[in-house]
């Protein structure tokens, strides 16, 4: 007899599975419904709607995603943390290939909402650790950073950078890195 998933997380468990094997693309309502082996009718006590069991599947990827690694960056300089923070998010890749491409996709217009805003809060969660990355580096010249070429416009590049090299399947940000060093020592 089939396992009853009853658990919120053992759902978002196997909607990450469906994502890993299958792509964004396989969750719905009745999909999620049938791999769970519940009845659809009991989804929507967990789930009210098709926007929200894709919106917490893809916070659930992006948590797993960041939690692969469990990266600290204590004394490392924040090129070797921009380094980190690439195989960390290529790992991810690796675990849930086209997700950076693919779940953007694959909503209809009232579902893009909240997976935008799922997705910003994902990337200001690695903009936030960039950041803190960057102040820390003691070897950061002081005169580095003016009102024309700003801390936040830099780490702004580097995390377009950092996603555009995931998207094109590169196996490391070192062109990103030497860019970085030669730009802040």
């Amino acid at each position: 007899m089939a396992k009853v998933i009853t658990s919120k997380e053992e759902i978002l468990n196997t909607c990450r599975e469906m994502v890993a094997d299958k792509g964004m693309s396989s969750i719905s309502m009745r999909s999620v419904a049938a791999s769970c082996h519940v009845a659809l009718g009991s989804l929507y006590n967990y789930f009210p709607s098709k926007e929200a069991l894709l919106t917490e599947t893809i916070a659930s990827v992006w948590q797993d995603i960041f939690h692969m690694g469990q990266c600290q960056h204590t004394n490392m300089t924040f090129p070797e943390s921009v380094a980190d923070i690439y195989a960390e998010l290529l790992s991810g890749t690796r675990a849930y290939p086209n997700f950076f491409t693919a779940h953007s996709l694959s909503f209809t217009s009232s579902e893009k909402n909240e997976a935008r805003i799922t997705m910003n809060q994902y990337m200001n969660h690695i903009l936030s650790g960039l950041k803190q990355d960057l102040e820390h580096d003691p070897a950061c010249r002081p005169d580095t950073f003016n009102a024309q070429f700003t801390k936040e416009d830099f780490l702004q590049f580097i995390l377009s950078s950092l996603i555009s090299s995931l998207i094109s399947r590169k196996q490391n940000c070192s062109t990103l890195t030497e860019m970085i060093r030669r730009t802040i020592y």
